[in-house]
Formats: C-alpha cells, sequence, structure tokens
C-alpha cells in the first residue's frame, strides 16, 4: 500500500499538517466513490494497525457499517472523512482520516538536467525545530518553550545550543502547553540530558506488528550537553498537548523525574503514519504502541494525568512558585534563599494586586533621597530622579516590588501608626541601602 511521507512518529503536528492538505470546497461522491474507499480504508486499517486482533475487528465493523446503508447519505468526501474519523476516534485517537485529493501525475522532465535537491529539513528548519522560545526567569529558572519534538539529526545543534543555554539554571520548566508532538529521538535526546550517564534506563518501548521483539528506547550513554540528574525539571502540560508531546511528561513522571503541571493532556499514545487509500482519501494509522517500561502501560485514551492539576493558563506561575520553594528549602546560601522568597512573592503579588487604602499609603507618600512615592489609584507610584515613574506591587508588611525585576525589593520602617520614617532599598547582591525621609 503506498504511503504518504510522513514523520513515523507519534505526532499530532504531523496529523495537522496532513489535515492541511485537505481540499476546502467539498467534493462530491458517488454510491460507488464512497464504497471503494470504505473498503479500501478498512483494508489499510486491518493491514497495518499494531494490534492485528482489533485491526481485523475495526475492519469488520467498517464493512459491516458500509453493507448496512450507514454511509448512504454521505454525499461529500470530506463528511465521509469525518465520520470514519469519528468512528475510529473511540478505539485510538491517533486514527485520522482525510480527504486529500488524487495525487497529480508525473510530468516527465524536458531536459535530463538535476535539479540541486531541496532542504527536506526546510519548513522545521524555519520553525527552529520546535523551540519558540528560551529564556533565563526570575530565580534563574531556565524555560523552554517547545511547540514540537522534531527528529534530533536535522535538530541536534539547536536541541544542544537550547540545553547549554539553561546549563546554569537551579531548575528548568519545559513548556509543552501547544505540543501536538514530533519525533521520538528528541524525547530520548532531551529526557536522557536529565538523567544519569552511569544509570542507563530503558525510557520507552514499542511494539509492533513489523518486529518480533518490542523496540527498546534507551537513555544515551553521552551527550553534547552532559547530564544534570539532579535539577529539579518542571513540565507544562494542557489539554492541546498530544502524542510525543505527552511521552516527554509520561516517562518524566514515571521515573518521578519532573514535576508535571497543567491539565490532562490530549491522549494519543501509539505512533504511525499516514497511508494512501482509493479515491484520493488518507489515513493515519497507529503502527505501534508506546510501552513504558515503569507502568507497562503508556497514554492512550487517558492523557497524562498531571502532578498538579490547574488550568493551563496558571501552569507556568504555579512552576515558577513550586521551583522557587524548592529551591529555598535545599539551599544553604541565606542570600540566595532571601533573593528566591522575593521572586516568589512578586510572582504572587502578580497573581493577586493588592489594592491599599487612602490612609495605608499615605504613610508611605514622601520624598526618600532622590527617590519619591506618591499614591494613585489604590497603588503606590515609585519615582527616581530622572527616570519614568513605575507602579509597585504591595507584598505587606509595608515591603514593595517592582513589578518587571527581583534585583531589588523596597522596605519602608515605620514606628507605629505614623508616617514611614526611612524605606530601605534591599539588593539582590546582598547591599542594603538605608534612605530616611527628607524634610
Amino acid at each position: 500500500m503506498p504511503k504518504l511521507h510522513f514523520l513515523t512518529a507519534t505526532c499530532l503536528a504531523g496529523l495537522t499538517a496532513f489535515a492541511s492538505t485537505t481540499a476546502c470546497a467539498q467534493t462530491r461522491i458517488d454510491h460507488d466513490e464512497r464504497a471503494n474507499a470504505v473498503l479500501s480504508l478498512a483494508q489499510i486499517v486491518e493491514d497495518e494497525y499494531f494490534d492485528a486482533e482489533r485491526a481485523g475487528s475495526l475492519a469488520a465493523e467498517m464493512r459491516t457499517a458500509l453493507e448496512a446503508g450507514e454511509f448512504d447519505s454521505i454525499r461529500d468526501a470530506e463528511t465521509l472523512a469525518q465520520q470514519l474519523t469519528a468512528r475510529l476516534h473511540e478505539a485510538d485517537r491517533h486514527f485520522s482520516v482525510r480527504y486529500v485529493g488524487e495525487r497529480p501525475e508525473r510530468v516527465a522532465p524536458e531536459t535530463s538536467t538535476q535539479p540541486t535537491p531541496a532542504d527536506p529539513w526546510a519548513s522545521l528548519r524555519r520553525q527552529n525545530f520546535g523551540f519558540v522560545e528560551t529564556s533565563i526567569l526570575p530565580g534563574n529558572l531556565g524555560y523552554i518553550r517547545l511547540d514540537q519534538f522534531a527528529p534530533i539529526e536535522p535538530a541536534r545543534d539547536t536541541a544542544t545550543a537550547v540545553l547549554d543555554f539553561v546549563s546554569n539554571a537551579d531548575a528548568v520548566i519545559f513548556d509543552l502547553r501547544q505540543n501536538g508532538g514530533g519525533a521520538p529521538s528528541m524525547v530520548q535526546f532531551l529526557i536522557s540530558h536529565f538523567l544519569s550517564a552511569q544509570d542507563p534506563v530503558i525510557i520507552n518501548t514499542f511494539v509492533s506488528r513489523d518486529y518480533e521483539y518490542p523496540n527498546q528506547m534507551w537513555s544515551l550513554p553521552s551527550h553534547p550537553s552532559g547530564f544534570r540528574p539532579n535539577v529539579p525539571v518542571y513540565v507544562l502540560v494542557s489539554g492541546r498537548t498530544g502524542s510525543a508531546g505527552e511521552a516527554f511528561p509520561y516517562h518524566l513522571q514515571a521515573m518521578e523525574r519532573a514535576t508535571i503541571i497543567g491539565e490532562t493532556t490530549y491522549g494519543a499514545g501509539n505512533p504511525g503514519e499516514v497511508f494512501r487509500a482509493a479515491g484520493g482519501f488518507g489515513i493515519f494509522v497507529s503502527t505501534g504502541s508506546a510501552r513504558n517500561p515503569i507502568t507497562m502501560s503508556n497514554w492512550e485514551g487517558t492523557g497524562v494525568t498531571p502532578d498538579i492539576e490547574i488550568p493551563a493558563e496558571d501552569a507556568l506561575v504555579e512552576a515558577r512558585i513550586l521551583a522557587y520553594e524548592t529551591l529555598r528549602e535545599t539551599s544553604d546560601d541565606p542570600l540566595i534563599r532571601e533573593n528566591l522568597e522575593w521572586a516568589a512573592s512578586q510572582l504572587r503579588a502578580l497573581q493577586n494586586p493588592q489594592v491599599l487604602g487612602d490612609d495605608e499609603l499615605a504613610q508611605y507618600v514622601g520624598q526618600f533621597g532622590i527617590r519619591s512615592f506618591s499614591a494613585e489609584n489604590g497603588q503606590l507610584i515609585y519615582t527616581r530622579q530622572g527616570r519614568p515613574p513605575e507602579a509597585l506591587l504591595a507584598l505587606g508588611d509595608h515591603r514593595f516590588a517592582f513589578r518587571d525585576t527581583t534585583e531589588f525589593m523596597l522596605e519602608f520602617h515605620v514606628d507605629g501608626s505614623g508616617a514611614a520614617d526611612a524605606v530601605e532599598m534591599q539588593v539582590s547582591d546582598g547591599r542594603r541601602i538605608l534612605m530616611p525621609r527628607g524634610e
């Protein structure tokens, strides 16, 4: 059976690309075209689906439905594809039927000159192989947003550069909330970095009709970015996270190597590929199934259940606060612990801003050296000579934070219920600058 060239990976991202080839206008089909398409698709399922017994049952159900006239009212190819997808989804969430149109006939070239082959990874390269954002967040947290898992061979240098960029971070956050899947080789590469070189483990196994024994995926014995088995790892997920995007948190969670935060993921755990069917249809079929060596199962149909279940939009803030608390508990350096507390306090204040009353704000208003403070709309406004004013975040206990940096904190010295007689600027390097109130 002819196949579409496709990443043979746990790949919802690939399904999106597959769907994009669907014709926009409805394509009319008659009785014979509809029957030929269903029978052709059923045969592909029977021949290619990884579970041979279930494959036979699914194919038989499709043929029985056709004979029973369940598709007789369908007059266009796109609706037929949608109904078949919905039917097959009950068995495996990776099934996807699309009408992609008939393949155009090849035209013989007029000359024998062979053009230079195009870069097969050009599209992925322009997407930076799925690495959308990498940064260092306050508190020295590494942040990596990864929207797809590209095959490691073309993406190795980029993936290595990303890991090297966060190599000095005290914790690493992977944001997979928009990740639809991709290649197992990138999953293996990234997970291996956070394991021990001295203790290789089986990350995953794949079972398939194509080989007699399960195909084992081991952690790598060497890594261009080295190994960081002790750095805390957090993975953000959502209901949109699918396939290889689920494999990464699932295996780390099973190994108790990461904390998963967000929403239960999509639930597509079986890798596969796209096959051409009669009449211009195509179908993504799971040709294998993942088997975690610890759970002896995978996330098919259930998704990955986070360790901390919260709305996906709140997952990054939750991960940062949890990382600050974890690092604060494990650090022996009082200055680092203080800086982490500042970062956590700032984040909580950004989440739930305090609006102070006029009387409370009044005790901080005034001139303190080259810095002055005023009240506006329930907020304390900070102004330094020669610089624009900015609103501060109230932390309680006469303490305030800036919105865009944790390098500085402000604490007012208040004696009783009167006005503050001084403000102390606390700097992250340990310095303390005391500024008395001016006359």
